[in-house]
């Protein structure tokens, strides 16, 4: 791991020196003294989060940032009071999520340009504003989610799936259910839709009733996909054993690997899950920052959520998930 990382940064800071005056040395990218606040997403150490954290702490660690961590419930408003809480506190650098939207965003991204502050994106994107980003492509993840079920679950036209998430324009999540919706639709496949609720997102065990009482009213639903979040993607397996489901009966895919969707995959009720890779968001958001502070280099977006864990490579991502990498 460690000459991985050495590796990446060689790349990364080497690109920065070319781009550096010439009194500008390769030390002085790795010391940068500079103070970070990083919106981390739930709650500290939690599933969706514990990467992303093990992943900015590294590149703090290496590149000398002062790394300020900020966990806000899944909450967007919560999120946005953090963000103007950061802004507050005149930092080199903000890494935020884009779950508020960009309208509602848009006073803090003017402010902290106005102020010199560099803002970073991870998880969701924030279109249009040309601040760096590191996450899932929303809309192509939510086509990539539908297509795993379709592929390793042998779904069918014909067949009758449930996305659960959000569904309401402009949400946290909105554009990667759509994508997974429109991916189904297009296969001939009968969709309904379920919109989770803030409460089930801070707490993923308030979904497993609401699952199960879908099911228990829909007995010919085929396939629960889950477009964007790792929580309740790892309690699946327990709403399909609570709903009398047996394995492989009903399909069920999502977002997120983590010690409880690694178990369900093994048992045979979940089929797939989408890897966003958010040590990844974790790292190159520090990374990044510290590059576009010294150097001025931006503009740099990069896709983490291209892979997917299925029963035929579980056994090879258990150990970096209990390490915190995956």
């Amino acid at each position: 791991m460690k000459s991985l990382l050495k590796g990446l940064l060689g790349l990364a800071i080497g690109a920065g020196v070319l781009a550096a005056p010439l009194a500008a040395t390769a030390q002085d990218a790795v010391d940068s003294g500079l103070t970070m606040y990083f919106q981390m997403g739930g709650n500290p150490g939690d599933t969706a989060s514990l990467a992303r954290e093990l992943g900015a702490r590294e590149a703090a660690r290496v590149l000398k940032v002062n790394l300020i961590e900020q966990h806000s419930g899944w909450d967007p408003q919560k999120m946005l009071t953090q963000a103007n809480e950061a802004l507050a506190g005149a930092p080199d650098a903000i890494a935020v999520m884009g779950h508020p939207g960009v309208d509602a965003m848009k006073p803090f991204l003017d402010k902290a340009k106005a102020e010199g502050i560099v803002v970073i994106a991870t998880d969701t994107n924030l279109p249009g504003t040309g601040i760096n980003y590191f996450g899932a492509d929303s809309y192509g993840a939510g086509r990539n989610l539908a297509s795993m079920a379709i592929a390793d679950g042998g779904l069918k036209a014909g067949d009758k799936a449930l996305v659960y998430g959000a569904f309401i324009e402009g949400a946290a999540g909105a554009i990667t259910a759509k994508g997974t919706v429109e991916q189904l639709t297009e296969a001939g496949i009968a969709v309904d839709t379920l919109q989770w609720s803030q409460e089930q997102v801070a707490d993923p065990s308030l979904s497993v009733p609401v699952l199960v009482a879908y099911l228990e009213s829909n007995p010919d639903t085929k396939a629960i996909l889950v477009p964007g979040h790792g929580g309740v993607t790892a309690v699946l397996a327990k709403v399909l054993q609570d709903a009398g489901k047996q394995p492989g009966e009903v399909v069920a895919a999502g977002f997120d690997i983590s010690v409880g969707s690694i178990q369900g995959v093994r048992d045979g009720y979940i089929t797939a899950v989408l890897d966003q890779q958010p040590y990844l968001q974790g790292f190159y958001g520090v990374l990044s920052a510290v590059l576009q502070k010294k150097y001025g280099l931006g503009g740099v977006a990069m896709f983490t959520s291209t892979g997917s864990m299925t029963k035929a490579n579980v056994d090879l991502l258990e150990a970096l998930v209990k390490t915190g990498i995956r």
